[in-house]
């Protein structure tokens, strides 16, 4: 059987010749995160804090898949940062999904995946603002702290138990890297649909 692993240099999705690249699958979330944190820290920073209450996430009927696209997700936000490192790419992570991303790893530019800003009604609200505040290297934001709007959507069905990712893209600055603040079930990053 052929790998699945791409020979693509972005690292994202793994080099065939690094066995220590990427895994080529998870089985949930907290994998996908652990594999982040192991392989994509190049590009891509994961807060301490980050990582919260995933058991129901990791331990519901739909953790497979959810976990599959959440290392997906982790991966184009590397592949991302390596584009405007490494090869100049000038825009934003939207801009490069919807050039169709790297040949190894790409997110849909879609409302329904991906949010990079959150509505004026979510922002304007102290009670949902706060939940937005995330971790973040102190070179990015001196308090190490900093309110994430841009966020992938794991999944459109699930309600309250689906997963968000929630980052900062510091790739034109200081550390040139994605920070990503929040990965966890939707309902500790609640909206006015909620």
């Amino acid at each position: 059987m052929a790998s699945t692993r791409s020979a693509h240099r972005d690292g994202a999705a793994g080099d065939p010749s690094d066995p220590g690249g990427p895994p080529d699958e998870v089985r949930t979330v907290s994998e996908a995160v652990r594999a982040a944190e192991r392989h994509l820290r190049a590009w891509l920073t994961i807060s301490r804090s980050a990582a919260r209450e995933l058991h129901g996430v990791d331990t519901a009927p739909e953790a497979a898949a959810w976990g599959a696209t959440a290392h997906r997700g982790l991966r184009a936000l590397a592949a991302y940062a390596r584009a405007r490192r490494e090869e100049g790419f000038a825009g934003g992570f939207w801009a490069w999904c919807a050039q169709g991303g790297s040949a190894a790893v790409c997110w849909p530019a879609s409302e329904k995946k991906l949010a990079m800003r959150e509505s004026r009604t979510v922002m304007g609200c102290a009670k949902y603002r706060r939940t937005r505040v995330f971790d973040v290297d102190p070179r990015v934001e001196p308090s190490g702290r900093i309110v994430m709007q841009a966020h992938l959507k794991i999944s459109e069905g699930g309600g309250d138990l689906a997963p968000r990712i929630y980052f900062h893209d510091d790739t034109g600055g200081a550390t040139g890297k994605v920070h990503v603040g929040f990965v966890g079930p939707h309902h500790l990053v609640p909206n006015t649909r909620a």
